[in-house]
């Protein structure tokens, strides 16, 4: 995994133990994705992500599962877990809507 800025590498970021939001660059599309904690040392060879489709405003549903290799994907931006509502049984996630701003 790459990270856009070098400042995200100084952030408490433990993706073996916390699934994190993230605004990612996935194979070229601009995403928002939820990445996964790594479960075994053969999985450090792909990465496996949800993608949500953006569905209105500040609103994300549920797309689809995909693994990547860490080549694949480069993450833009760390979301803080208290800027988000994400209905699990749903698959909806609600973002601040300051958190869309910055992605413009």
């Amino acid at each position: 995994i790459t990270f856009a800025t070098p400042s995200m590498l100084t952030q408490e970021f433990h993706l073996e133990t916390d699934p994190r939001f993230a605004f990612a660059r996935v194979k070229g599309d601009i995403c928002l994705v939820q990445l996964h904690p790594i479960q075994s040392e053969t999985s450090r060879e792909s990465l496996g992500i949800i993608v949500f489709r953006h569905e209105f405003v500040s609103i994300f549903r549920y797309s689809h599962d995909l693994r990547v290799s860490p080549e694949d994907i480069r993450v833009l931006q760390l979301l803080d877990e208290d800027r988000i509502r994400y209905e699990e049984d749903n698959g909806t996630v609600f973002l601040a809507k300051d958190l869309m701003a910055q992605l413009r």
